[in-house]
């Protein structure tokens, strides 16, 4: 019997104590700063890095975010690429725009979250561009060279893509991110010569599945804190 009763009372007292260390940490949590949420203006550096390794490319993008709720953003890319080179056998030339929009997790996923971030996410792409060859040469081992060119043609590209990556503030309204993109091609319309080289926005227009790498300076306007 008074091993029962001691049983009772112990068991009465981790209940109490569990219940009680359980409000501690809810109002620990609740009396966590929360972080300011707004609409964000930045650009993407991938561009500019990608004109510096590739003296034929050029591109420019802007980004913004804006909360959807406390953990969740709706992110919007706008911006454009060119490339034109010469080789023996052809000159090439494509100019275009492209246009990105989706949604992201904070996966950190607590109440200072909005300040340091691990993004996921996925995003829809669109690109319009414009491309021809005005010199190419076909070699015939038996008949004569053939040399001609290709007027400009007009395409449109549809991707989705997945991307993750962390963001910081580094002053007070000021953040730097950067993210690992996978994105895959869905269709590409009006290509009915040439291939693109390149498609603004997804990358290499031979594959189906590209990689890519960005880097995001961005300045939040905040309307919540």
């Amino acid at each position: 019997m008074l091993r029962y009763i001691f049983f009772s009372i112990a068991l009465f007292c981790s209940v109490m104590i569990s219940g009680q260390a359980k409000e501690e940490v809810r109002k620990v949590t609740e009396n966590l700063p929360k972080g300011p949420q707004g609409i964000t203006i930045g650009v993407n550096l991938a561009g500019p890095f990608n004109s510096l390794m590739d003296g034929d490319r050029n591109g420019f993008s802007f980004v913004s975010r804006f909360n959807m709720a406390e953990d969740y953003f709706f992110i919007a890319e706008a911006g454009f690429e060119q490339i034109s080179f010469e080789k023996k056998e052809y000159d090439y030339e494509s100019n275009g725009t492209f246009l990105k929009a989706g949604i992201e997790k904070d996966m950190l996923n607590n109440k200072r979250s909005v300040i340091d971030n691990l993004f996921i996410g996925f995003q829809y792409g669109f690109a319009l561009q414009s491309q021809s060859a005005s010199r190419f040469l076909a070699n015939n081992g038996y008949w004569d060279d053939y040399a001609g060119s290709i007027s400009s043609e007009t395409l449109t590209s549809h991707w989705f893509e997945l991307s993750t990556g962390p963001r910081t503030e580094i002053f007070k309204n000021f953040y730097i991110g950067w993210k690992i993109h996978l994105r895959v091609s869905l269709i590409t319309t009006g290509q009915d010569v040439l291939k693109p080289y390149l498609v603004p926005g997804f990358g290499n227009g031979d594959n189906r599945v590209n990689a890519a790498f960005s880097y995001t300076l961005e300045y939040m306007i905040p309307w919540k804190k």
